[in-house]
């Protein structure tokens, strides 16, 4: 997706660093509540044996949370927390809000999107299949998202943690996939804490 102001020179539409930006927030955003809810329905109702059923539930779970947030955000705002940072909102062909129909479209059709990023249209494949776009707007208010996200990551982070050293019946496999997961989490919430440090 190469945003060059060619195919849709009368939509202001945001760049790929706005559209990158918006990805990586999000995602994370919605990612955190995604494993959130399903790890509390996994407390609550504790299955004896994990089969590939009930890892293919938890995903859709996952999934499922990922879409309301965007839906939600999107129906109330026109913004993601993502689009609140970068001052970008989606609109329909003709700049207004987009209708519900749209909306749904383009939430579904978001998980087909990963390829967007070899597409020349300008738009994401969610864009184009709900003939939505994403336009910047400087007269929007701007809202720093980054350090809520960061809060939430390492919330979460302390509390898989303490669930880790705590939990007793975790077979020795699964033990080892979270403690994989819990050391990559980590290393990568450092990461950007002497990132952020560097800057100052």
């Amino acid at each position: 997706m190469k945003i060059t102001h060619q195919k849709y020179p009368n939509h202001n539409l945001a760049n790929e660093t706005e559209r990158g930006e918006n990805l990586s927030i999000d995602f994370i955003l919605s990612s955190i509540l995604g494993i959130l809810v399903v790890t509390i329905i996994y407390v609550i109702y504790p299955y004896e044996n994990l089969g590939f059923s009930e890892y293919l539930k938890a995903f859709g779970i996952y999934l499922s949370v990922r879409f309301v947030y965007y839906f939600i955000f999107e129906l109330g705002y026109s913004r993601t927390p993502g689009k609140f940072q970068t001052q970008t909102k989606v609109v329909n062909k003709d700049g207004k809000k987009p209708n519900i129909a749209q909306l749904l479209i383009r939430n579904l059709s978001r998980f087909l999107s990963v390829f967007s990023g070899i597409s020349d249209d300008e738009r994401a494949i969610h864009d184009q299949i709900s003939n939505t776009f994403v336009v910047q707007d400087s007269t929007l208010k701007r809202v720093e998202s980054r350090r809520t996200m960061i809060i939430l990551f390492n919330i979460l982070l302390a509390v898989f943690w303490i669930y880790y050293f705590t939990e007793t019946t975790f077979k020795s496999n699964a033990k080892s996939i979270l403690l994989t997961a819990l050391i990559l989490a980590t290393l990568y919430a450092f990461t950007v804490l002497f990132r952020r440090i560097g800057k100052k």
